[in-house]
């Protein structure tokens, strides 16, 4: 892990940090600055400043990364279409056209640059992190569009079956 006091400056170090990583999570980025920690809108949003460096460092001098997996909001990259037929899908979508477009198109603008990177990258988007939630050692998938789920097991399941918040484990 590597601290960053702020992703608005150059970071001119930050590939020496992944020399001899064979890959790279990058977990840049707030969809709700300030909602929770205040201290957060004064740091403005880092999705696409922060990722933008990321993907420089991964690829400059003996760094040489090209995988790399970013967690990032959820169904952002979707643009309102019907790609995640879930209902939280269609509440995001209003809040980042509204009250958080700037964070909506922060989001997309992270997700276009590593579209049009060299990189090999995986997006993982959480519905949402509770800190509440317990750990139950399963996931589920929902390709792009796809009207089942399926857990870690391959195991076929209603959309529905996705609830608001993953486990956050320290």
């Amino acid at each position: 892990m590597v601290k960053i006091d702020t992703w608005k400056k150059e970071q001119p170090n930050l590939s020496q940090h992944f020399i001899g990583a064979t890959g790279v999570v990058s977990c840049l980025g707030h969809r709700q600055p300030g909602w929770k920690n205040k201290e957060l809108i004064t740091r403005g949003l880092i999705a696409y400043d922060g990722n933008k460096q990321v993907i420089k460092a991964m690829g400059m001098g003996e760094a040489k990364v090209d995988r790399v997996v970013v967690i990032s909001s959820f169904a952002i990259g979707d643009g309102g279409t019907k790609a995640w037929p879930h209902w939280a899908s269609k509440f995001m979508c209003v809040l980042f056209k509204t009250c958080q477009r700037h964070a909506g198109r922060d989001l997309l603008k992270m997700e276009k640059s590593y579209q049009e990177s060299n990189l090999d990258y995986l997006f993982v988007k959480p519905v949402g992190i509770g800190e509440e939630v317990t750990p139950v050692g399963n996931y589920y998938l929902q390709e792009s569009g796809d009207k089942m789920t399926r857990d870690d097991t391959g195991k076929i399941y209603p959309n529905d079956i996705v609830g608001g918040n993953i486990a956050k484990v320290k």
